[in-house]
């Protein structure tokens, strides 16, 4: 089920790019770059540290006019955090839980300044997470973590443009989970759900093509 979910969302994304072309400043491109990750929430462990992983995919959006506009990207995002893992010896090692999603930031765009060789904005939007592997080290976790995230994204961007519409970007981002990570656990007959959330630092270097009429 939770692969068809990402398939029919990665068929919506293209879809929406292929029947608004004609309208024209559509654009398109691929980026990637690193994703600094850790966990917050009132159940979260306290002595986590971050996670730096991979972060990069598609995305595709529209300029709806000079200041507005909107994108959708299509992401693999390494997420999780480091901590420490007690033994029976009273010591203590260091553990990775890696947490790996297919996300879909679904992001509103407002264009700070735009000049003929620059380009600055800020973005805003929810993300549609769908968890794609979690393990501690070498151990998987896969049946203790939620198959679906909902959350969300803010962060800004900077295009350097160049001829034929094209342009090199980098955006700067912060992203949380809304929902937790885990899945409910039983306790003295009781059941619990953890409040844990995936949390993020993002930046990603990108190549963004013109892909409308109007170009």
């Amino acid at each position: 089920m939770k692969r068809s979910l990402v398939v029919l969302s990665a068929i919506a994304m293209f879809a929406f790019a292929a029947q608004a072309q004609a309208a024209g400043d559509m654009y398109a491109g691929v980026k990637a770059g690193v994703n600094i990750a850790n966990v917050g929430g009132s159940d979260a462990p306290d002595n986590t540290s971050s996670r730096t992983g991979f972060q990069g995919g598609l995305f595709i959006g529209k300029h709806v006019n000079d200041q507005f506009g909107f994108r959708v990207e299509g992401l693999y995002v390494q997420k999780g955090a480091k901590g420490k893992a007690s033994s029976s010896s009273s010591s203590s090692s260091d553990v990775t839980e890696k947490l790996d999603y297919i996300e879909f930031p679904i992001l509103f765009v407002y264009d700070i300044k735009n000049t003929e060789k620059m380009g600055f904005n800020l973005f805003a939007g929810p993300t549609l997470g769908f968890n794609m592997s979690a393990k501690v080290e070498s151990t998987d976790i896969k049946d203790n973590i939620q198959s679906f995230e909902f959350g969300g994204a803010i962060g800004a961007g900077v295009e350097k443009k160049m001829a034929g519409g094209k342009a090199i970007t980098f955006d700067a981002r912060y992203s949380m989970g809304a929902t937790t990570v885990a899945k409910d656990v039983t306790v003295a007959s009781t059941t619990v759900s953890p409040d844990i959330k995936n949390r993020g630092f993002g930046f990603m270097l990108g190549y963004q093509i013109p892909i409308g009429s109007s170009q």
